[in-house]
């Protein structure tokens, strides 16, 4: 096992745990075997770069964060609440941040 791959491994696990999502959901979302995603996350096996996408998508995470541990984009933390939504609650909640906008703007 090399660092990076542990790296990479350790920043998928942690990410996967924040978002409260099963190993055996990301590996459905990834359309990848779980004994896969736990080798990935063990730093044991590399990926593809399309599985890398695949698992970037399904934690709306960055490549960038995955492989290099950039630090997250500013509205990261905003994804990670509106991820816990359901359909409907997203629905609300970006209208109510329309108003919020707009409000900001006739300052």
């Amino acid at each position: 096992m090399n660092s990076n791959s542990i790296d990479v491994g350790k920043r998928i696990f942690d990410a996967r745990k924040e978002k409260n999502m099963t190993r055996e959901k990301l590996a459905e979302l990834s359309d990848i075997s779980v004994q896969f995603l736990a080798d990935i996350e063990k730093g044991r096996k590399s990926m593809t770069i399309n599985t890398l996408k695949k698992i970037c998508d399904s934690l709306n995470l960055s490549a960038d964060y995955i492989i290099n541990g950039e630090p997250r984009g500013k509205y990261d933390s905003i994804v990670s609440l509106l991820d816990k939504l359901t359909d409907d609650e997203t629905k609300q909640a970006e209208k109510l941040l329309e108003v919020f906008v707009e409000a900001l703007n006739n300052k």
